[in-house]
This record gives structure tokens, sequence and C-alpha cells, in this order.
């Protein structure tokens, strides 16, 4: 095209003068819309996907050439147009259904190093995070971010890599020094058709060009599987199991106690042994630790080292996030429920969650109340699971619209219902929230479930302001302003 351009993006509200602009069919709008916009923030040239009907607009007086399945090279384009950052930092990808959010949040804020963070929550260096409404970004975007971190001094970057961020390419062309694999359970089937592909997809991280470290969990069947397949010069597993099958190296949990006031275990590893004594719930956190203290290791702390930083790590937003009460893992009694904030949205980490607080609904001496929903617009076979799972681990189940997008928020509960048939229904989420708080005993723990951090609700392709925390908080207020 005759022009050396400064940067690429492929988000027209992100380019800077001297930027190439990449422009291609997204999975929420056409990136050919915005050349004009582009153009108008300074691109020196643009790189459009030439499939479609799309044609070039003459009046655009600047250098452009077509090319076909763009999406694809954004990512090694990128990555040369920004100096190759992910050469210059360790990229530690982590994939799995759940524990993403979590493990790249104490990796972040645990690592001996400067690690910055990309992920759910945002990116950027630990509390200090910029949204980006992605897990795992375009890859221009996504590129941006490890130069910006890797200017900054950033010697890590603890990256989500998401199933549809993987497939799509949005990791091609950076350098992966780590990946993590957290567990596969039902999700996203919406998208990969069958359980097989949404594996594939994830077990490409394995086999990563260079990749140094695979981190596998072996309680996990086709981790199993990924540490007898992975190409990575090493790989290291984490278990909680006596018998975990073979691997080059294992942390384990050894001798563990799940009690209301959190977790405690013995870590062994490869160079020794700690006790580690966290006030984190739930047993599922102890694999969620154990994939951080691995990385920790490798990354050359000692046990002792690893044991002492990941006992003050805490929950991230939205991850059994408590609201109000007495901090944020208080389990005493202080006549008001406790509530507690999760993202699970899938019938496993639904499960996990309700499991977590059985002990402590129990200690309390009062009921477990879940109140969640599914997403519209997504995998419908998981619904009548996680109606099933609520209905045989909480003593009271309140259904309510979750993120319906275009689909009538009543069917969605209603396909819910069928595995959940004493369940109540209330269609609408704050009034849920709030009639299920005013009404709730002392002691009971509710869960509100499915939404986590999010600050909106989408609804008939709207996306409304919305906070479970914010509700949750403001149900709390109106009980107290109503005693007598």
């Amino acid at each position: 095209m005759g022009v050396q351009p400064g940067g690429v993006a492929e988000d027209s509200r992100q380019v800077r003068p001297g930027d190439l602009f990449v422009a291609y069919p997204g999975d929420l709008a056409d990136g050919r819309r915005y050349i004009a916009d582009a153009i108008a923030r300074g691109a020196c040239a643009v790189l459009w996907e030439a499939e479609g009907d799309f044609v070039w607009n003459p009046d655009w007086k600047i250098a452009n050439l077509p090319a076909t399945r763009l999406r694809t090279l954004a990512g090694p384009l990128a990555h040369a147009l920004f100096g190759r950052p992910s050469e210059r930092l360790s990229l530690i990808a982590i994939t799995g259904t759940n524990g993403k959010t979590t493990i790249s949040q104490w990796i972040a804020h645990a690592h001996p190093r400067p690690c910055a963070i990309i992920g759910t929550l945002g990116a950027g260096f630990p509390d200090n995070l910029l949204e980006t409404g992605f897990t795992t970004p375009e890859a221009a975007t996504l590129t941006r971010f490890l130069a910006e971190f890797a200017a900054a001094d950033a010697q890590a970057c603890a990256l989500e890599a998401s199933s549809i961020g993987i497939e799509e390419g949005r990791l091609d062309g950076a350098r992966i020094d780590v990946a993590v694999f957290t567990n596969l359970t039902r999700d996203h089937l919406d998208y990969h058709g069958t359980m097989e592909s949404y594996a594939a997809a994830k077990a490409r991280l394995f086999s990563w060009p260079r990749l140094r470290l695979a981190v596998i969990n072996l309680d996990d069947p086709f981790g199993q599987e990924l540490a007898g397949q992975s190409t990575a010069t090493r790989i290291l597993g984490y278990t909680q199991s006596d018998t975990p099958g073979e691997c080059q190296g294992v942390i384990r949990a050894e001798h563990v106690e799940e009690t209301i006031h959190g977790l405690r275990f013995s870590l062994c590893a490869p160079n020794g042994r700690a006790r580690v004594e966290s006030g984190l719930l739930g047993r599922y956190n102890v694999s969620n630790l154990l994939a951080v203290a691995a990385v920790l290791i490798d990354a050359g702390l000692t046990p002792e080292d690893v044991a002492a930083r990941i006992a003050k790590l805490s929950s991230p937003p939205g991850r059994l996030e408590k609201v109000g009460g007495q901090g944020e893992q208080s389990l005493e009694r202080d006549n008001e429920p406790m509530i507690i904030v999760d993202y699970a949205h899938t019938p496993d980490a639904l499960e996990r969650a309700l499991r977590a607080l059985r002990p402590v609904a129990r200690a309390r001496g009062a009921g477990l109340v879940a109140i969640f929903g599914c997403g519209g617009d997504r995998d419908r076979g998981k619904r009548p699971l996680m109606g099933k799972i609520a209905a045989q681990l909480a003593d009271r189940v309140v259904l309510t619209s979750d993120n319906p997008r275009s689909e009538q928020p009543s069917a969605i509960l209603d396909e819910i219902r069928t595995a959940a048939p004493r369940a109540e229904l209330i269609v609408d989420r704050a009034q849920a929230i709030r009639q299920t708080i005013l009404a709730a005993h002392p002691a009971d723990v509710i869960l509100l479930a499915g939404k986590g951090h999010e600050t909106y609700q989408e609804i008939a392709g709207v996306r409304c302001a919305f906070s479970d925390i914010a509700e949750a908080n403001a149900a709390l207020a109106a009980r107290l302003e109503s005693r007598p």
C-alpha cells in the first residue's frame, strides 16, 4: 500500500493518527461500516475484507487493500506492527469453562514480577482495569494492550483465553509462554455445536508453537487427555487426588479442610511443601489456588512464598462476593440475610456455588435461596440442567431474567422450570431480588447467580444499567427502613 503504519486497529474508536485500520465483519458489527470514521480519526490506510457485497467508496482517498479471510490475518499483522510485544513479557493464557477470571486475577495480584491482566473484568494492571466488553479482545486490541503493558515495564500478563477467542484467531501471532487449563463442562454449545468442538478449541492452546509450560487440572477428565497430548516443553499438573495419573510434575493439595471460615490444605510441590490457610469459600477454590500456585512456583517462588501470597487473595468482583454485612467473608449472623453475588451461569458453576454455600447456610441455621435465570440466544440445553441443580441443592428457588436478549424472558424461565417445578417465577430481576430479600429469614443465605460483576442487563437488544450488587444493597436498605 506504500505506507508504513504506526499501529493497527480493528475498532474505529481506537484508531490513532497513522494507524492501519483493519475492517471485517465481526460478532456485533461489520467493521467496514466504520471506515469513514477510521479515516476521520487519522488512519493512514485500510485493509478490508473482500468477501461479501461490500464495495469500496471512491470518495475515500486513502491507501487501501482488499483481502479474504482477513480476521485470521489480523493477529499476526498486529503483532508485527506493534513490535511483537508478546516476546517481551511472559504471556500466561488461562482457558477452561470456569475459573478463568479468578485465576487470572489472582496470578496478577500474587506474581513476583509486574503482571498485567486481560479478561472479563477488563485490561490493565491489578486494581486499575479498563473495561473492554470482551473476555478475549479482538486480535489488534489485544496486541495493543500487550504493547502498552510491555512499555509500562510489565514482565508478565495473565490472559483469559476463551474458546471463542481461540477459535476466531484472536490469539494468533502471539507468543504464549504458559497455558493453564481449569476444567471442561457444558457451555457455549450455541457457538461450538458439540462438546467435542468446544474441547478442540481449548486444546489448541496446549499445542501452541513454542509453548514453554502447560499447567493442567488433572482432576478433570479432559485435563488428563491434554496432559498426554500437549506439545509444551514442560507439563505441570495440579490435583487434589492421590492418584493424578502421569505428568512430568505435580502440584498437589493434601489434607484439605473446608469450613465455614475458609480453606486449609497442604501444598505439595516438586520443590517442597507448605501449609495454606485461606478465607475463601468453596472446595473448587482449592483447584483455582493450585493453578495459581503452579504458575508462581514456575516463576521461581518457594511453596512457603506461594502459601504466604495466596493466603492474602480475596474473591474477584462478582465471584462469591458478599453484599453488605460485616465484611467480605463474614459469616456472623447480623440479623440480615447473607447475600452472595456470583457469575455462575453454567450448570457446573451453579452447582459449585451452591455446594460452597450449603455449609454456611447450615451453620447459620437457615435456608439457602437461589435466584437465577439463563441468558437468551444461548445454549438452551443447559436451562433444565441448571433448574435441576438448583432444585436439588437450594431450599428455595426463584427464577428470574438474566440477559434475555431477543428471547421472551418468560419462555426462558419456563424451560428452566421444567426441571424445577416448585420454583417461583418473578420475571423482573430487580423485583425478584427485592422481594426475596425483604421476605427472607434473617439467617438465610441468598445466592444471586448469573450476572456477577456485570453492570447491565440486555433485554430486546438494548443494554440497560443494572447491577445485582446495587439492587441487593438497595433491598437491604429497604429492609432496614421497614423495621418497626
